[in-house]
């Protein structure tokens, strides 16, 4: 059989734009590296379909090591289908109409099949639908009867109790009859995009909210290297909705948008500034006591499958954090096993408190995944003052030249001191923490050091100007 034109991923691709699909197939050295984040979230989606395996145990894997051994694991699957004694094969691999699948599970019952998708979030959004409505469509082609299509999910209500009971965790939802009614439109789709990779040069699309949904294009760099550094599409204090909205109507610089309230941001990024209300600001910061403060950064673990007895699916975790008191250069970092009890867990909240008795206020700057354990502290000590620069900024009229709304601390720290050695992501941290702690402990440690002694300098920048 002849190569195969599109993969599940390719697929999806052209669904969120066909230019990208093409620039994918034909001039692959365009694209983006890849950020740590979407690489953490390819593992953990491999290591939960791993899991799911336990599902059905005793069956084969027939994955590819390589791209060059799709044909023959194709064959090999197709063999195995045949043969009685083989309960579940994991990875089948199926090609049909130039599109190949590799299916998670496909479990006998019968002189059936159940096919089975897994998913390591815990809700199933329009593109795994497709995702699946996709894969239903080259079995289909392959003839192989299907008792059912399901899609298996986290289920976010699970508690771990002694050991993982895997029925409770995963939940499962049937697609069969969705993935027959638009098994016309999903062919449709796969012609459209096999002729988008027989076009001689890519296709005309313009940028737009497909940039970013459902997933961050790797293809970014290249579409948007003719938007000027001032464009509307970089005033991150506005959502991403509102600044394509303006640059669908036309309205794209500065200069072209007549609104009061944002003048000062607008005239920031017309400069290539950032922005922030001083007066909004010092309102905001008056309230603490600025007298000893300690900046925390936490390093932060979300697994998909609960480590701990007693934790949901993504519940938060810290596995590490570092303090610093300028008042008295005190710097601590703590690291904490994620494979302990909770209550040896829990011994964060002593940590908190121990260094609260000889600080005034903790400043911090962590996004919403912060919230649940923030609340869980206030129960413990509600007398901690907290400062999330976060929130304080997005209070404080903030704006950064950047695509995104929620600019983090790596990226004001690039902007403010662009002659510094940026922080590392915490993704990448959180991956050397996880894959061997006693070996990366030492410069896990210099990095946390560099974001909660950083998060003092921004600090100082923002407020000793009311320029900004």
């Amino acid at each position: 059989m002849a190569k195969h034109l599109l993969s599940k991923s390719t697929y999806i691709k052209s669904l969120q734009c066909q230019k990208a699909l093409y620039l994918h197939k034909k001039r692959p050295f365009l694209r983006d590296k890849m950020s740590a984040v979407q690489l953490a979230k390819f593992r953990r989606g491999t290591a939960v379909g791993v899991l799911a395996r336990n599902l059905y145990p005793g069956g084969i894997d027939m994955t590819p090591k390589s791209p060059s051994q799709y044909q023959s694991k194709r064959n090999e699957t197709l063999l195995a289908l045949q043969n009685p004694e083989i309960t579940a094969i994991y990875e089948a691999v199926f090609q049909y109409d130039d599109v190949l699948i590799m299916l998670d599970i496909l479990a006998r019952e019968g002189d059936k099949w159940r096919a089975i998708e897994v998913k390591s979030s815990r809700g199933l959004s329009e593109t795994y639908l497709q995702d699946a409505y996709l894969q239903y469509y080259v079995l289909n082609g392959n003839g192989i009867p299907l008792v059912d299509f399901e899609l298996i999910y986290v289920n976010e209500d699970y508690i771990l109790k002694d050991k993982l009971i895997l029925d409770e965790l995963f939940i499962s939802q049937s697609v069969l009859v969705q993935a027959k009614e638009a098994f016309e439109k999903t062919a449709s789709q796969i012609q459209k995009a096999k002729a988008t990779l027989q076009l001689t040069k890519s296709p005309e699309v313009s940028i737009g909210t497909h940039c970013y949904k459902p997933y961050p294009c790797d293809f970014i760099g290249h579409c948007w290297k003719n938007v000027p550094q001032n464009s509307l599409l970089y005033l991150s204090s506005q959502p991403f909705l509102q600044r394509f909205d303006w640059f669908n109507n036309n309205i794209r610089l500065p200069e072209q948008l007549h609104n009061a309230e944002l003048a000062d941001q607008l005239m920031a990024l017309n400069e290539q500034k950032l922005f922030v209300n001083h007066n909004l600001l010092m309102k905001n910061l008056k309230n603490f006591d600025m007298a000893k403060p300690a900046y925390l950064k936490f390093l932060f673990h979300q697994a998909a499958v609960p480590e701990l007895r007693g934790m949901k699916p993504y519940e938060p975790i810290i596995l590490a954090v570092s303090a610093f008191q300028p008042s008295n250069t005190v710097q601590q970092i703590h690291h904490w096993s994620c494979a302990v009890e909770i209550s040896e867990w829990k011994n964060i909240f002593q940590f908190l408190n121990t260094l609260w008795k000889s600080s005034s206020v903790f400043i911090i700057h962590e996004d919403r995944i912060f919230d649940e354990f923030l609340k869980k502290t206030n129960e413990i000590h509600p007398e901690i003052k907290w400062i999330n620069y976060a929130v304080l900024l997005s209070e404080s009229d903030f704006m950064i030249p950047s695509i995104s709304e929620n600019p983090d601390q790596k990226l004001i720290q690039q902007h403010i001191f662009p002659n510094q050695k940026p922080l590392k992501d915490e993704a990448w941290l959180l991956k050397d923490l996880l894959d061997d702690p006693e070996k990366n402990s030492r410069k896990i440690n210099f990095q946390l050091e560099l974001y909660s002694k950083n998060l003092e300098e921004i600090h100082k920048y923002l407020i000793s100007s009311n320029e900004i």
